[in-house]
């Protein structure tokens, strides 16, 4: 409780200083929470804003893909693949609905491979 006090002070302070309000930014966002709820945390002082946060989140996506691009150009990274089915049924079934709930996915893993293995060219 200290930390959260002395961090919610620090940041009234010097609005640069937001590291516990940014990561406190993430749940919310990543839980699906409301942006009216969002917004009241960041009236209190414990959250950022909704747009500081989906930067952050465009940033790290970007951040991510770059690392990623240069995992698979370094021809040292082992690749899984898994296709897996998910069955999407309406609680509610209409008549403007399509009765075919059943979805075929695939999804991708991009592994480096560690342990003595490298570019000996």
């Amino acid at each position: 409780k200290k930390t959260v006090v002395c961090d919610i002070l620090v940041q009234g302070m010097n609005r640069k200083a937001n590291a516990l309000q940014s990561v406190l930014g993430f749940f919310p966002q990543s839980s699906h929470t409301p942006q009216k709820v969002i917004e009241t945390l960041l009236c209190i002082g414990i959250s950022v804003s909704v747009e500081t946060i989906n930067a952050a989140v465009r940033s790290l996506s970007a951040e991510s893909q770059s690392q990623i691009q240069v995992l698979g150009r370094s021809l040292l990274a082992c690749y899984a693949y898994d296709n897996f089915d998910i069955d999407l049924k309406s609680h509610v079934p209409t008549v403007e609905k399509s009765n075919d709930s059943l979805k075929h996915l695939t999804s991708g893993l991009l592994f480096p491979l560690e342990h003595g293995v490298g570019d000996h060219g």
